[in-house]
């Protein structure tokens, strides 16, 4: 056998292993998110948005410490807070959300998690059976979180009431909704584990 046919038989010898055990390999589930948002004006709907989110690099941390034990911190996701993003953003084109975010750019209202449930992974309903996905909704009332919003995010861990604390999860950026004091808000991010 020629020293080319040998290498051409190791070649395929190698081929057929890699094949096999990435034929093997199991998939890793990741986390992903989803923002629907409405808006509602005297009674009218006036924003409608659906997109994805970007679960940023220290939700990881926030379940690596639920997963240790649950004496810190005692809860998971537990707000919701929106911003009107950084000076010099393009209100109508603000830039993409990043992973390696950990705050708000300008957070300047939260609200508690009013309702969180179990979504049906099949008919994407509500379920009260365990699942591996999650809806965390809020709605901001007309007088709450009056202004340009262009950002939100969750967070959870040792997160309160008051601005930029807690461990973010996820976050996502999109053109400006100017939020009046006769419009409201309704807000479900949800994860996907």
């Amino acid at each position: 056998m020629s020293f080319f046919e040998e290498s051409i038989k190791g070649l395929n010898s190698i081929k057929m292993m890699l094949g096999t055990a990435l034929k093997y390999k199991e998939q890793t589930p990741k986390l992903k998110g989803e923002l629907f948002m409405k808006a509602y004006e005297n009674g009218v709907l006036v924003h409608d948005y659906h997109k994805s989110n970007i679960i940023v690099n220290t939700a990881s941390i926030l379940i690596a410490r639920l997963l240790k034990d649950n004496t810190e911190p005692t809860k998971g996701i537990s707000y919701l807070a929106v911003g009107s993003g950084a000076s010099g953003w393009n209100p109508f084109d603000p830039p993409a959300p990043t992973t390696s975010q950990t705050l708000l750019e300008s957070e300047f209202e939260r609200k508690a998690i009013e309702l969180t449930t179990f979504v049906n992974p099949e008919t994407g309903e509500p379920t009260t059976v365990d699942t591996n996905i999650v809806d965390y909704s809020v709605t901001f009332g007309e007088a709450e979180a009056v202004g340009p919003i262009m950002e939100m995010s969750l967070f959870g861990g040792d997160a309160t009431s008051e601005r930029n604390t807690g461990t973010m999860v996820n976050w996502r950026t999109f053109p400006v909704i100017n939020k009046t004091n006769s419009m409201t808000l309704t807000i479900i991010f949800r994860i996907t584990s």
